[in-house]
C-alpha cells in the first residue's frame, strides 16, 4: 500500500440471511448486524439519534453494503461472520485527482493480523 491508498479499521459483519440479486442491476440484500470497533466515532444525527461517522457507515448509508462489497470484488453470498474493511485510493488523471473506494471482505491472513 502506498500514500495514495488507505484502509480503515476492521469491522465485524454478521450476516443472518442473503437475498441474491434478481438481475444485473440489483445488488441483492443482506440481513445483518454490524459491529463497529471502539475507534469509530459517533455523532448526534437527528432527535438524539446517534450515527457512526466512519467510512463503512458512509458506504452503508450511501450505496449499501451489498453494492460496495460487490464493487470491491468480495460479494457475500452465504450467511456467516466476516471481517470487513473500508478502502480508498486516489489516482492522478489529466483532469486532476480521482478518488475510488469501497468496502471489502478481509482475507483471513489480514483478519488475524
Amino acid at each position: 500500500m502506498n500514500d495514495n491508498e488507505w484502509s480503515g479499521a476492521p469491522h465485524i459483519l454478521t450476516v443472518r440471511a442473503v437475498h441474491l440479486p434478481h438481475g444485473p442491476l440489483d445488488d441483492g440484500c443482506l440481513d445483518y448486524d454490524l459491529e463497529h470497533p471502539p475507534s469509530c466515532q459517533q455523532e448526534e444525527y437527528h432527535l438524539g439519534y446517534m450515527r457512526y461517522t466512519c467510512a463503512i457507515a458512509d458506504h452503508e448509508g450511501d450505496s449499501g453494503l451489498p453494492f460496495s462489497l460487490r464493487y470491491s470484488g468480495t460479494p457475500i453470498t452465504e450467511p456467516g461472520t466476516y471481517r470487513i474493511q473500508a478502502w480508498g485510493a486516489k489516482y492522478w488523471t489529466e483532469l486532476g485527482y480521482e478518488y475510488d473506494g469501497g468496502v471489502g471482505v478481509m482475507e483471513p491472513a489480514e483478519a488475524t493480523a
